[in-house]
């Protein structure tokens, strides 16, 4: 698997390139092609929004992962009411659509390489780069004019990494 693009590593059967805004799912964002991917709405054990994102791909499981997860941002999709609770004791408004991307300050996700916490100047451009992609990732979600209110989180390790409302736009008419 090491050394195959990305777009070979994901399992079709499992998901699709398609976004949709009418059920709770996980995804995986390839940062290199800019390109989504979704768990299909399928018959799952569970809800697609509780898949692993691991899954998604060719050798991963619901139990166990692969090293080619590390080449995907992952992120989870909740249209409204498909959510409840805190997330890192922040309170959610899950009346309303959420779009969580995971946040990694020492993850280089397009180089695949560990940032030291100690190396502040990039780590912090990192974190940037990891702003663009779920802004560019919010915006392809938007094309499909949501009919709620949708809102952009980006959900670090702990509380303190992790940047809540974002973004948000109102329901399309």
């Amino acid at each position: 698997m090491a050394g195959q693009p990305p777009q070979s590593q994901v399992n079709p059967k499992h998901c699709t390139d398609r976004l949709r805004t009418d059920y709770a799912h996980v995804g995986l964002y390839d940062v290199n092609s800019r390109k989504a991917w979704i768990a299909r709405k399928k018959r799952w054990d569970i809800s697609p929004v509780r898949v692993s994102h691991a899954r998604l791909l060719m050798g991963g499981t619901q139990d166990t992962s692969t090293v080619s997860k590390d080449q995907f941002v992952c992120y989870w999709f909740h249209p409204p009411n498909t959510g409840e609770g805190f997330v890192h004791g922040y309170p959610i408004e899950w009346d309303e659509g959420h779009l969580m991307i995971r946040l990694d300050p020492f993850w280089d996700y397009a180089n695949q390489k560990f940032i030291a916490a100690t190396d502040a100047a990039r780590s912090e451009a990192n974190i940037k780069k990891q702003i663009n992609w779920a802004h560019h990732l919010y915006d392809q979600y938007l094309v499909s004019r949501p009919k709620f209110p949708l809102s952009l989180h980006l959900v670090g390790p702990r509380a303190t990494d992790s940047m809540f409302y974002l973004k948000r736009s109102e329901a399309a008419e």
